[in-house]
């Protein structure tokens, strides 16, 4: 997946994970046939990192900035990508930030003709942020019921899966900086980086978005009813009827889930 000269770049965190939570991402990964650099951080209770690197994965262990002390692994990788890409001396032509656990590839990530700016995963369209227990709580307990009053009739769009080019990205990553901090702390909130994302798609914090629903390159599985639908080779297929590029949230399904840890034992 590595060469001298990096076209694009792929950033995840795989704090606690071991090899088995991460080989699906890996290794469909590599059968994509993608060019680039993929970059992981790792915490100290992560696990075979050397089958990890068998993969052509350059992994960094973490380091907590300044003032993240108390912050979930969730909200620390903006800050852990932020610091990366601006200490980096290569000319990427599009980064994509990511899961890792649960986020597959069926097709080269950077093949596809995203747009320019920062592009953003919506969620199944049924689901509104405010109906959402998770997304809901997330904005009220971290930036107030004004924040949810905001955003609260709109789609709830995943934090998961973003692409842009490294300027684009940079501006996204230091607006999200600057809502995750300070941090309001409470009971589940391991997941709050979203519901910061959500205002700022919503509060014009972001300019030169493009939001891609279940019916372009990302296919969001959590809220979608039953299985997914899966084409002769067993990809996911999107609303379109079409391969996904990136599958996200597999796990939620039972069936898929188990069969994509046999395909991938």
């Amino acid at each position: 997946m590595s060469s001298v000269h990096q076209a694009n770049l792929i950033l995840g965190l795989a704090a606690g994970y071991h090899y088995g939570d991460v080989r699906p991402f890996l290794s469909s990964l590599e059968r994509s046939g993608t060019e680039g650099e993929c970059v992981l951080f790792v915490s100290e209770t992560t696990r075979d990192i050397e089958r990890m690197q068998a993969h052509g994965v350059t992994v960094i262990p973490l380091v907590r900035p300044q003032g993240t002390d108390d912050i979930p692994y969730n909200a620390l990788r903006y800050f852990l990508y932020r610091t990366f890409l601006a200490s980096s001396e290569i000319d990427y032509a599009r980064v994509l930030i990511t899961d890792v656990r649960d986020v597959l590839f069926q097709q080269d990530p950077f093949g596809y003709p995203w747009p320019q700016g920062i592009n953003c995963t919506l969620e199944e369209r049924r689901i509104s942020l405010g109906a959402c227990p998770h997304n809901s709580h997330w904005v009220r307990e971290h930036l107030g019921e004004k924040a949810l009053a905001l955003v609260a009739d709109g789609p709830i769009s995943c934090s998961g899966t973003s692409v842009g080019s490294p300027q684009a990205m940079i501006g996204y990553l230091d607006a999200m900086i600057n809502r995750l901090l300070p941090f309001a702390g409470g009971v589940r909130m391991a997941g709050y980086d979203q519901g910061v994302h959500n205002v700022l798609l919503h509060d014009g914090s972001l300019s030169n978005v493009t939001l891609h629903d279940n019916s372009g390159p990302i296919m969001t599985l959590g809220y979608t009813l039953g299985e997914p639908e899966l084409d002769r080779c067993g990809r996911v297929l999107n609303e379109k009827g079409k391969p996904a590029v990136i599958v996200h949230q597999y796990d939620r399904k039972p069936q898929f889930f188990t069969l994509i840890r046999k395909r991938f034992a």
